[in-house]
């Protein structure tokens, strides 16, 4: 029997042997090399540095950044458009995407800028190469090898650098242990290995580094000029504040900070130990805030709420002195004065007496009056004081109205008092109100204190929100001042300014801010998230306040850098420059109006024309600077507010004619007269077919004939015209009717029609011929003060009380109620395409203050209404400043504020 020969590992199997043993060693020396000796990229930042950002995980973070939502949007914020190439590159760069570059980016980085003699700081930072510190060793031996100008090796023993020179700064480069450190200054370098073994200490005392991506050091210099150019109110009140050393031997005031970045929300959480000279602040700061009880009793649907509970009315009063000055003194004293002689009471009896330590206000969804509410501390007294109040002649108690089993008290002005306010155009409001629990809660509407009211009974309240959840879970909720915002809705007031915090801002539909004061330390916590859906966001800078009592129709010109909005005040005509907010101002005698002057000079020019109610007319440029021959004095008195069309400005005067002036300043007249005074100006149209431009203008001059007239654009009526525009239910009678505005002008498959409604809701529509087109007329049921548009397939009306409809011209009928909503003569309504879907939407504003828009199914669209009324401006999707810029809609609210919005 043969034995079996034992088989022996190969030639090839012992050299793959023998590599694997050769890699392992090499791997766990190169390891244990790398990691022998390692300290922390902060410990070589010196501990003077006014500024210091430090990055545990930079790839990360930079992760974080391209997925996050927002920054999709940021090149449609002019101030930030500078940002979107670099965003842009961090997005493509195949580099980053390299699994050595994503591991050597995992490595802990610092940066920071030093104190010097000269004007610059000197700058430090250290990245932790971590595995491939070791290399380090190898990069004098190659830097013979590399040749990059102005880059050079310097030998200079444990000093030994590379330093990067250029004639404003030189970069002094090098490794210490297994960090790369560079500096702007040689003694800095020098010295890294000083700074390493020196005693630091602890750098972020006051907040936690591993809950955040980003940590941040601050001066309170820095924090004063970020914050403070804001809102006056928040410069005053750091100029009252001191900023304390969180080091135990001293060393600069730094406020410590923390952002981190999620996919769809960025946390931002301030420290700082205070203190302040004054001893009301002091009181305040020197507190621990609690957690407010009217943060659990918020109803669910709240889309903007503010809690101030940092002290009693007298207090805040006290503190607040500090940084108004005399002006609250005297106001207050006045007030107590006023409260004195009308209702026998101080206002330490009237507010102070009492109030507890919350007070807050807080809006809802669909309804455009806020809910106020105050605290109760001592509820008999609060008794007490009503019943003295509504004792005197000029307050009286309204117990009358009872909404679902709840009666409703309304706090009454009686109506010779307010005549007599209304002369000094004064309005005193006369709100209701209802107690719950420790509460007293106030609102103008009785409908939306009810509302809010149910919705806490059933505990029906915010928490319980996913949103509210999304943007405030995970953070304390102590608070001494907390503002939950909607820019839908609300803008607070540190966004007002055009800078590029608040552009940034901006970005977030929502968000959530929170002050708190724990025993001399200060914190602030901001949680921002874009919102659901599309909707609109709040441009930075937005709203603008103008001064004085505004037109409540906004009007657009020009494009790109020269984009212009133009509204009338009183005696005078603005213009305001989209490129930096700036407004120009032409002031007159007599009222104004003031219109784009469509068809003059160049589409990107924004030319206006002005005209007073005494026929005074100006053409101006952007900035409101008259054009040569201007103004033209024509003497007319206008019966109606002026139209432009076709580089043409068309003015109605009492005598019922129809005069034109021309770019150059010349007069015409029309070649038709009418019996009666036109109300509402013309409204044309042009048509273009086949090569052919036709003009078209629709007049409706109300008198008791009640015709309609279709002219051309010199004045000279059609063959067929004018036409009744009621015939009553007989189709062979005619009666007489009345109505408001203008004739609507449109076209449909080549075909010119008319569209008039009167006010009793008879809808005809006419073509070019003055012949009825079947089914019309249509007699809608409801009051009518607005024509209808046309939105390219369907006419759309909306009646008095809110019922919006839409009619096809083979008179199919679709309608629905808008809850809450009424019009008359100063509604408007618009249709417009902000999506680019070539389907417009349609938009309506009515007698209150909110703008409402819909989709041709009758859908609500996301953000709205919006605290809009009058005549709002929209803007088509652009390219502007460099970047594409999304529709816009500009607006005023009736707190006489242009408001600007950008469709999402």
């Amino acid at each position: 029997m043969e034995k079996n020969k034992e088989k022996k590992p190969g030639r090839f199997s012992r050299i793959i042997l023998i590599i694997v043993c050769v890699f392992l060693i090499i791997s766990v020396t190169w390891t244990v090399f790398s990691l022998t000796g390692r300290i922390d990229a902060g410990a070589v930042i010196p501990g003077s540095a006014v500024f210091r950002v430090s990055i545990s995980n930079p790839i990360y973070v930079i992760d974080g950044i391209i997925a996050h939502e927002s920054m999709h949007d940021i090149s449609a914020v002019p101030a930030l458009a500078q940002a979107a190439p670099t965003l842009h590159m961090l997005n493509e760069n195949p580099l980053l995407k390299n699994f050595f570059v994503r591991l050597a980016l995992r490595g802990k980085f610092e940066l920071a800028l030093l104190p010097s003699d000269t004007e610059k700081n000197i700058i430090a930072a250290a990245w932790d190469m971590g595995i491939f510190s070791p290399l380090f060793r190898f990069l004098p031996v190659v830097s013979g090898f590399v040749n990059i100008p102005n880059f050079y090796y310097v030998r200079a023993g444990s000093n030994s650098r590379f330093e990067y020179r250029t004639a404003g700064i030189t970069l002094f480069i090098g490794h210490y242990r297994n960090l790369l450190f560079v500096t702007s200054s040689s003694e800095v370098f020098a010295s890294r290995s000083a700074n390493a073994s020196a005693d630091t200490g602890q750098v972020y005392r006051n907040i936690n580094p591993s809950e955040y991506d980003v940590l941040l050091l601050l001066s309170n210099e820095f924090i004063y000029d970020l914050f403070a150019e804001q809102d006056p109110r928040i410069a005053a009140i750091l100029d009252n504040i001191d900023f304390e050393s969180g080091h135990p031997a001293g060393g600069p005031a730094l406020v410590e900070a923390g952002i981190s970045i999620f996919s769809r929300k960025i946390e931002f959480y301030l420290a700082a130990p205070v203190s302040s000279q004054q001893n009301a602040l002091s009181g305040l700061l020197g507190q621990r805030s609690q957690t407010p009880v009217m943060a659990e009793r918020f109803p669910s649907s709240v889309q903007y709420a503010t809690i101030l509970s940092a002290g009693t009315l007298e207090e805040l009063y006290q503190a607040a002195l500090v940084f108004s000055g005399p002006d609250l003194d005297d106001t207050l004293r006045m007030a107590d004065s006023s409260a004195r002689m009308i209702l026998g009471l101080t206002l330490d009896d009237l507010l102070f007496s009492w109030s507890g330590e919350e007070f807050a206000v807080f809006g809802m969804e669909g309804r455009p009056h806020p809910v106020f509410a105050i605290q109760i501390s001592d509820e008999r007294k609060r008794q007490e004081v009503f019943d003295r109040a509504f004792r005197s002649i000029f307050i009286n108690e309204d117990v009358r109205l009872n909404l679902d089993g709840t009666r409703m008290p309304r706090v009454a002005t009686p109506e010779f008092l307010q005549s007599l306010l209304r002369k000094w155009d004064i309005f005193l409001p006369s709100p209701y109100y209802t107690i719950y629990r420790d509460f007293l809660l106030i609102s103008e509407s009785a409908d939306t204190l009810l509302y809010a009211l149910r919705a806490m009974q059933r505990n029906d309240v915010l928490p319980r929100n996913p949103l509210w959840r999304d943007i405030a879970g995970g953070k304390p909720v102590a608070s001494a001042f907390s503002l939950y915002y909607s820019l839908d809705l609300s803008m607070p007031f540190f966004l007002r300014k055009n800078t590029a915090l608040s552009s940034f801002l901006s970005l977030y539909r929502q968000g959530l801010i929170r002050i708190s004061f724990d025993r001399g330390l200060i914190d602030l916590s901001v949680s921002l998230v874009p919102g659901q859906g599309n909707g609109v966001i709040l441009v930075g800078g937005f709203p603008l306040d103008t001064g004085g009592r505004q037109s409540n129709e906004v009007f657009g010109g020009g494009r790109g850098a020269n984009s212009r909005i133009f509204f009338a005040s009183g005696n005078s005509v603005f213009s305001v420059d989209l490129a930096d907010n700036s407004i120009h101002v032409l002031e007159g005698q007599g009222r104004q109006w003031i219109i784009p002057a469509d068809g003059i000079g160049r589409r990107e020019d924004a030319n206006a024309w002005v005209v007073s109610d005494r026929g005074r007319v100006t053409l101006v440029d952007g900035n409101l600077e008259p054009a040569l021959g201007f103004p033209v004095l024509t003497g007319l008195r206008l019966s109606s507010p002026p139209k432009a069309h076709e580089g043409r400005l068309y003015i109605c005067d009492e005598d019922g004619k129809v005069h034109v002036v021309n770019e150059h300043g010349a007069l015409s007249t029309w070649e038709t007269s009418f019996i009666a005074a036109i109300r509402s100006p013309p409204s044309f149209l042009t048509v273009s077919s086949r090569g052919r431009t036709r003009n078209y203008a629709a007049v409706y001059p109300k008198s008791f004939f009640g015709e309609i007239w279709l002219l051309d654009t010199d004045g000279k009526a059609l063959p067929g015209w004018p036409a009744p525009i009621s015939i009553g239910n007989d189709e062979f009678s005619v009666n007489t009717g009345i109505g408001f505005g203008s004739p609507l002008l449109f076209a449909h498959n080549n075909r010119v029609f008319v569209a008039f409604v009167c006010q009793t809701g008879e809808l005809l529509v006419y073509d070019e011929n003055a012949s009825r087109i079947p089914p019309f007329p249509l007699y809608l049921n409801g009051i009518f003060y607005l024509q209808p548009v046309f939105d390219g397939q369907y006419l759309w009306l909306i009646s008095s009380n809110g019922t919006l409809f839409r009619i096809g011209l083979d008179g199919e009928l679709l309608y629905q109620h808008i809850p809450g909503f009424s019009v008359m003569e100063e509604g408007f309504i618009t249709v417009f395409d902000f999506d680019g879907d070539r389907i417009p939407e349609i938009f309506i504003t009515g007698e209150g203050n909110a703008l409402h828009g819909f989709t041709r199914s009758f859908r609500s669209l996301e953000g709205f209404p919006l605290p809009v009324w009058g005549r709002p401006h929209f803007v088509e999707a652009q390219g502007s400043f460099g970047s594409s810029r999304k529709a816009e809609i500009f607006g005023m609210g009736m707190d006489r504020r242009l408001y600007r919005w950008q469709f999402r």
